[in-house]
């Protein structure tokens, strides 16, 4: 690596500013924050990549690239540094010492922070006693003293430190080197320092997250990845995954800035399931039908009768009842997030002995391996975290236990999606989990035999407007973080009524696909 190392204090904060380009999924400014020894040209093309979906800028660190320096350093300086150069509400992604000063701030600022993303970054950097997953210390100590004899040989090496293991070695290591990074002396040594000294164990900010790792990572060992939540490592990189393999990295962040945008908010789910508690069963005629469905495959069966069943986001208990019927020794218990359906089973279903409960499927109260059956029809995709669901149901069930499932698939409601992307680039409609993302979840989670299949519907309608009443009846509202708090006016509808026109049928009715994922998973 060549470096231009440059004593004088420069006279500003470098930022650069890179406008959305395309289609928005992040509202709030992308701030990319560099790691040591670097500036902000170690990101490449990543910051032309994520415009696509969001204002992205990047930061040079004090006294790095063209920000000056500052007097002092510590992780309080670098917070108030921190404090006065990020926009509000921005989402952070850090690359190493800045992963871990991003942690950092949004553990110690979290109302400032929409989200984090940490790449290649460590809790701690060095390893001690209580923490193996680092550097080991007389390591790291051999580089700093190697960094106070010899800046420039040191750094040379920090780049071949940075590509070892990676597939893409060579060409990392003459990119890397032929970088002309500008570089305070003093703040490169107390950064390096600082490094050595951060511990993040402590600080768990309670924002939306995800780490990436290199699989490779000569300086971050890649079994930090257990130590983070949302953590994916990736194979064949080392310490800069962006540089090597862009297109996974990319990838990653999509789906996390996808997911944030469509992040359900349970309670509003459960209120609007509440609402709509005394219209659920007239307009519910296909989730009936999937149930009914589900009822026959499971009773036709060899399976022994079960002994104990839970209706997992039960609703207004018609499908309770029909389990209490078909299984007449079994405890049937009914559990629904929604305090207004769980009121309108009880009312509708007191001469049973049907017991209710209110309850989250991804934390349920309940005992583990205590249910021999689960029942769940178009309840569970409004669980946002299916690896949480999925040992949640695992823990619940007996063994050999059974959970019998109908969720909708990504192309439901797929015409209704595009012809309000016609209109607008706000979300209108929920975003569902494929068949191949419940397979890997249920799988993880330990599940020996699932049997899932996906299977396409058509409901047909005399308009658009026929279609929207029936899923306000059902309670199935837009209920993401991305959502327009808006009220949709005419003119919106209007816009909206003209481009579902382009799939009117012949006879004309108007089609509204579902895609349906259902079937039996054995424990």
């Amino acid at each position: 690596m060549n470096i231009a190392v440059d004593i004088v204090a420069q006279p500003r904060l470098s930022k650069t500013f890179y406008p959305c380009s395309g289609h928005r999924l992040q509202p709030q400014p992308l701030v990319l924050i560099h790691g040591w020894g670097a500036d902000s040209q170690i990101w490449g093309d990543l910051p032309q990549q994520l415009s696509e979906w969001a204002d992205v800028i990047t930061l040079d660190l004090p006294g790095f690239g063209a920000s000056k320096a500052l007097q002092h350093y510590s992780a309080d300086s670098m917070l108030q540094w921190m404090h006065r150069a990020l926009p509000d509400q921005s989402l952070l992604l850090g690359l190493s010492l800045g992963g871990m000063l991003c942690h950092r701030y949004a553990a110690t600022y979290p109302q400032r922070v929409s989200g984090l993303i940490l790449l290649s970054s460590n809790r701690q950097f060095v390893a001690d006693a209580g923490y193996q997953s680092a550097m080991p210390q007389a390591d790291f100590d051999g580089f700093l003293h190697s960094w106070q004899n010899d800046p420039n040989s040191c750094l040379k090496r920090f780049a071949s430190l940075q590509a070892q293991g990676d597939r893409q070695q060579r060409q990392l290591i003459r990119q890397l080197r032929a970088m002309q990074v500008n570089m305070d002396p003093q703040a490169a040594e107390a950064l390096l320092g600082l490094l050595g000294q951060l511990n993040n164990h402590q600080q768990c900010p309670p924002l939306p997250s995800l780490s990436l790792f290199g699989g490779q990572d000569a300086l971050v060992p890649p079994e930090a990845a257990r130590q983070s939540t949302n953590s994916v490592v990736i194979e064949g990189a080392a310490h800069l995954p962006h540089l090597s393999a862009p297109q996974q990295v990319v990838d990653q962040i999509y789906g996390f800035l996808d997911r944030q945008r469509y992040q359900l908010d349970k309670p509003a789910v459960a209120e609007s399931f509440g609402r709509a508690a005394s219209s659920y069963d007239e307009s519910a005629k296909l989730q009936h039908r999937i149930g009914e469905q589900l009822l026959s495959h499971r009773s036709s069966q060899t399976q022994p009768a079960p002994d104990s069943i839970v209706d997992l986001g039960c609703g207004t208990g018609y499908h309770s009842i029909q389990l209490q019927r078909q299984y007449p020794e079994a405890a049937v218990l009914g559990v629904d997030i929604s305090p207004g359906m769980l009121a309108y089973a009880r009312a509708t279903y007191s001469h049973t002995n049907l017991q209710w409960l209110c309850g989250d499927a991804e934390n349920l109260s309940l005992a583990s391996q205590s249910q021999a059956l689960i029942f769940s029809n178009f309840a569970l995709q409004w669980c946002p975290c299916l690896d949480t669901l999925a040992a949640e149901l695992y823990r619940v069930l007996q063994p050999k236990g059974q959970l019998v499932m109908a969720v909708p698939g990504p192309a439901t409601l797929s015409e209704l999606r595009q012809a309000w992307a016609q209109v607008d680039d706000l979300v209108h409609i929920n975003r569902f989990a494929s068949l191949h993302q419940w397979q890997r979840a249920l799988a993880t989670a330990g599940f020996s035999a699932i049997e899932l299949t996906s299977e396409p519907i058509v409901e047909n309608h005399g308009s658009v407007r026929e279609l929207l009443l029936e899923l306000k009846n059902v309670g199935a509202h837009n209920n993401n973080a991305g959502k327009s708090r808006a009220i949709t006016g005419k003119q919106r509808l209007k816009a909206l009524y003209n481009a579902y026109e382009n799939y009117r049928l012949p006879n004309g009715e108007l089609p509204a696909t579902w895609e349906i994922i259902s079937g039996v998973v054995s424990k």
